[in-house]
């Protein structure tokens, strides 16, 4: 008895999610404040002869440190960021930035306004009610600040000068403006790309309707189909005996079965397949040989067009599962090239060990300029009215992309067009069940 076997579909990547781009950018701005205060600290212990408690600041410090590379290894978890994460992380920013100026002269600290950091980056990247909690926070510390502090003097306890406090608060005016201005402008272009990516998923969103909907007609139109076809195969075969004595008509006749026979086995294969989100039970079978059946089947669809077959990859040819649906696919694709160019159709397959590309080549007019973007899309066609509605093209883009891969056209110099299929072999891999 045999196993059954199964292709698995790609995993979604969301490693690009705007939370955990927010929070990469917030580990950067840590990292940078986490350097200046070391920095800050040894210069105004060393060079303005200000004593400061280096016990609680390193302590403070450190922790900050520790925070952020613990962060940075959370951002190579597969889990997504949310809102509520990178809440929660400012908060540790503020708290820990709270304690540090408790111990270096409070609101009188001329770095005390890099509060405003935390803010801005708050307002710019949460939800409403975070953003205002975060303010709440920052206000409430910076008031406990004014009656709770540490005051700044020099080693012979006179108070700092206030040059000193004014200069001190020059540079940092200039560290704040330069740090919101780098990254809020990456920000913004996490924020616009998030955007961007919404608008595309709605798009998608908007195809794949329209791909479940003609899926679900052709379901019925399958259905309704069953029945003629087998009246118009029992009236062939009537024929076949009456004119036994005629080998031309019989000749004629036998295309006509062959051709209803074909007909039946597809939407026998379409009703199996409907309201399915994988297809199982294709069989494991040779990369070469799934192509050649793909290629013969077209032969017997369109007999009138010389369909020829070349492959060629690493050796020995990996076994695939032989997805219907990707067979669906490429049979399309054929019958697109054999629609251009009645005389010949030229079948390429490549592969190596992560890829299979498709090259389909025929000796049409090629694919005008104004057309290139268009192909592919819902539903365009380049055919004269009433002989194609370009839902096959839809079809095979949506099913070969579900996998990963990707189909794009091109004209050849002097010799039509090439539509070529991108397919990773993972998603085909095969696996045994018991």
């Amino acid at each position: 008895m045999s196993e059954p076997i199964t292709a698995r579909l790609p995993e979604r990547d969301t490693s690009s999610a705007p939370g955990r781009e927010n929070l990469r950018q917030l580990v950067l701005l840590r990292a940078i404040a986490i350097t200046g205060q070391i920095v800050t600290v040894a210069f105004v212990i060393s060079a303005l002869d200000i004593p400061l408690p280096l016990a609680p600041l390193a302590l403070g410090i450190g922790f900050l440190a520790l925070s952020n590379l613990a962060t940075w290894w959370r951002l190579g978890l597969r889990p997504p960021v949310a809102d509520g994460e990178v809440f929660v992380q400012i908060l540790v920013d503020v708290a820990i930035f709270t304690v540090l100026l408790y111990f270096t002269g409070g609101v009188a600290n001329p770095f005390a306004s890099m509060y405003v950091l935390n803010l801005t980056v708050a307002a710019a990247v949460l939800p409403r009610a975070y953003a205002w909690s975060v303010a709440a926070i920052t206000v409430a510390g910076y008031v406990l600040l004014i009656f709770f502090n540490t005051p700044l003097v020099h080693a012979n306890g006179k108070p700092v000068e206030y040059w000193l406090h004014m200069t001190g608060m020059g540079i940092n005016f200039v560290i704040i403006s330069g740090l919101i201005a780098f990254f809020m402008v990456k920000i913004t272009d996490t924020l616009r790309k998030h955007e961007r990516l919404l608008a595309q998923a709605k798009e998608n969103d908007l195809h794949n309707e329209r791909i479940v909907r003609l899926g679900a007609f052709a379901a019925g139109a399958a259905h309704e189909l069953g029945t003629p076809l087998s009246t118009m195969a029992v009236v062939v075969k009537e024929l076949q005996g009456r004119w036994r004595t005629n080998p031309e008509l019989l000749s004629e006749l036998s295309v006509i079965s062959d051709q209803i026979d074909l007909c039946k086995a597809t939407l026998s294969n379409l009703l199996a397949s409907a309201g399915q989100t994988r297809m199982d039970g294709g069989g494991k079978v040779a990369l070469d040989e799934f192509l050649e059946a793909v290629v013969e089947n077209c032969r017997l669809m369109r007999p009138q067009v010389v369909v020829t077959c070349r492959c060629h990859g690493t050796r020995p040819t990996p076994e695939i599962v032989g997805e219907q649906s990707i067979q669906q696919a490429i049979t399309n694709l054929l019958n697109n090239a054999a629609d251009a160019a009645p005389d010949q159709v030229e079948v390429e397959g490549e592969w190596n060990e992560q890829e299979l590309y498709i090259r389909i080549r025929d000796r049409g007019q090629g694919i005008p300029p104004e057309f290139a973007e268009k192909i592919g899309k819902a539903f365009f066609t380049t055919k004269p009215p009433g002989t194609g509605h370009g839902v096959g093209l839809v079809l095979s883009t949506a099913i070969i992309s579900r996998f990963g891969g990707s189909v794009k056209w091109f004209n050849q110099p002097g010799r039509g067009a090439c539509t070529e299929v991108r397919l990773p072999l993972a998603p085909f891999l095969v696996s045994v069940g018991s």
